[in-house]
């Protein structure tokens, strides 16, 4: 029989904290599971192959875009000295790239579970995170860690920048729906932006960034209480400062107004902003349906439902 072995990992979304994490605020991201990505290895009779959306051929040849992808492959495989073994590698994620959704650190981590599974080795949480971050420092410069500690973790985490990283309780019964904007955010360009208001009007983004940080407080301890309500009402918040901040546009506004017209407990962007996702926090599952149907009549391109219970 052919030998293999499978690696799989998930989405991840920040519920709130945007931006304001760069600065040492808080920040809660959650882990989305029913957005999947999954890698599957196949033995072969001779190379390294990639099989994937983007690219179809030898690891060693991949496009400039997917360095982090082979680095990665060849810093696991000299790890476990299994440099000259032969085999494809398939990938296949539900995970919108350029969105905040935790791409390429979802790819990173499926990709290492799934080669340790096929030599039959074992890896500590530990060492599967200070991995990933091979594929992440070529993709995204200087990860923080989040993306990666969230899209392998089943619970949400709470994370200050340099700080903490810890999964937190979670017991909230309500639904989450996601929507995609159809424009891709960008991280650098909204980064930059932010810190030339902080260098231009200290004074008001600042006041912005600690808003947030305190939202940020306030809402772990709804979500460990089960308050929905009281956490929409700092989601919307937390988006009136992330307008603040000026990393809104025109077609996040008009999406965030129609999930609240249409039952929303709050609604907010999600990620670097000017573009990608919003997140709308629903009651229940057919609210959430309702306010997916109507996000979808609005132009979104994608919507996704995530039940917390």
């Amino acid at each position: 029989m052919t030998k293999q072995a499978f690696g799989k990992s998930h989405a991840k979304i920040i519920l709130m904290g945007e931006h304001s994490v760069v600065y040492n605020q808080p920040a809660i991201a959650l882990p989305i599971p029913k957005i999947e990505l999954k890698i599957k290895i196949n033995e072969i009779d001779a190379g390294q192959l990639l099989n994937s959306k983007y690219y179809i051929g030898p690891i060693q040849s991949v496009p400039n875009d997917l360095l982090g992808i082979k680095n990665l492959v060849n810093t696991i495989l000299t790890k476990i000295n299994k440099t000259d073994e032969s085999f494809e590698m398939t990938i296949d994620s539900e995970i919108p790239s350029e969105r905040g959704m935790g791409s390429s650190a979802a790819t990173s981590i499926a990709i290492i579970r799934a080669l340790y599974n096929y030599f039959d080795t074992n890896i500590s949480k530990e060492e599967l995170l200070k991995l990933s971050d091979v594929e992440e420092t070529i993709t995204h410069g200087n990860p923080s860690g989040l993306d990666s500690a969230t899209t392998g973790a089943d619970n949400p985490v709470w994370f200050i920048r340099n700080n903490t990283l810890e999964e937190i309780n979670f017991n909230l019964n309500a639904t989450l729906v996601i929507a995609d904007s159809g424009i891709k955010g960008r991280t650098d360009i909204a980064i930059n932006y932010v810190k030339q208001q902080l260098i231009n009007d200290n004074k008001r983004t600042q006041k912005s960034i600690n808003k947030i940080g305190n939202l940020v407080t306030k809402a772990r301890q709804d979500i460990e209480k089960n308050n929905p309500e009281e956490l929409g009402i700092l989601m919307s918040e937390n988006q009136k400062e992330l307008k603040n901040l000026k990393i809104s546009n025109s077609k996040i506004d008009e999406l965030v107004e129609i999930a609240n017209i249409n039952g929303s407990l709050g609604t907010k962007l999600t990620g670097s902003g000017l573009g990608g996702c919003i997140i709308a926090l629903a009651r229940n599952d057919n609210e959430a349906e309702s306010i997916a149907n109507a996000l979808t009549k609005a132009g979104a391109l994608d919507t996704w439902i995530q039940p917390f219970k």
